[in-house]
């Protein structure tokens, strides 16, 4: 069996803390004046960055990483929830070649007055050129400004814990409340070195780096607050069902 090589390294978590720590190292205004304090913040960094880059060196070794499928195609996803009607949203050639996802449900779901767009990209097995993709690298591209960002956690009937960011965007006089996280086999994860993290400890232990990027998302109506509670309630009525599909 081909063993499945480590990714270039300043792409990877190693070269992420690599370039962090020399960015650190050349820039900081506090060099000259606490040296032994920034000294010993870099060693940390270096000797982090050693460590990671040993365990993704140990993942050149191991067993090619097996594909993950659904347990059922996002095509069986209700379209009715809980009074919540969806329709689907299909995405062109062009995305979809940017994206390289293995399987994906793009809806919204309307329950009036309210609105909510559903994510969720699934990988069965991430590699080089087609990984989980952050919101962060679209959205300001797009003209969305982000007015906030919070990490929370929710626990949810049928489902379990969720670790997840909820963001709230604006453009122009636009505003959309967005909640996301990356769903990694029974781990929610809410950043992108966690993510890194946390494919290599699957790798691992597994053989296996299967991945969700679940994303949810609605136009702020009256307050952000009350965007964020409908958001709130939506989550609670999909994600059981969600669960059915994603593996275990």
């Amino acid at each position: 069996m081909v063993p499945q090589r480590p990714k270039a390294f300043f792409t990877s978590l190693p070269g992420l803390l690599f370039s962090e720590w020399l960015w650190r190292s050349c820039s900081s205004p506090r060099l000259s004046l606490a040296k032994s304090e920034v000294a010993a913040m870099n060693k940390r960094l270096v000797t982090l960055s050693l460590i990671l880059v040993a365990v993704a060196a140990i993942i050149g070794f191991v067993p090619l990483q097996r594909e993950v499928p659904l347990k059922k195609p996002f095509s069986a996803f209700p379209l009715q929830v809980q009074g919540w009607v969806g329709k689907d949203f299909g995405f062109d050639e062009v995305i979809l070649d940017k994206l390289k996802v293995s399987e994906y449900l793009s809806r919204e779901y309307v329950k009036p007055p309210h609105r909510v767009g559903m994510y969720v990209g699934y990988y069965t097995s991430q590699r080089e050129g087609a990984q989980i993709h952050s919101p962060k690298h679209c959205l300001p591209g797009g003209g969305w400004l982000i007015v906030s960002e919070q990490r929370r956690s929710a626990e949810l009937t049928g489902f379990g814990k969720v670790d997840y960011v909820e963001s709230v965007y604006q453009k122009g006089g636009e505003k959309e409340v967005i909640v996301y996280w990356y769903q990694m086999k029974d781990s929610t994860v809410t950043g992108d070195y966690g993510l890194k993290l946390r494919m290599i400890l699957n790798s691992l232990r597994y053989q296996r780096n299967d991945g969700a990027f679940i994303r949810l998302s609605a136009p702020v109506q009256g307050t952000d607050q009350e965007t964020v509670a409908t958001l709130r309630n939506f989550m609670q009525e999909v994600m059981p069902l969600l669960k059915e599909h994603l593996p275990d």
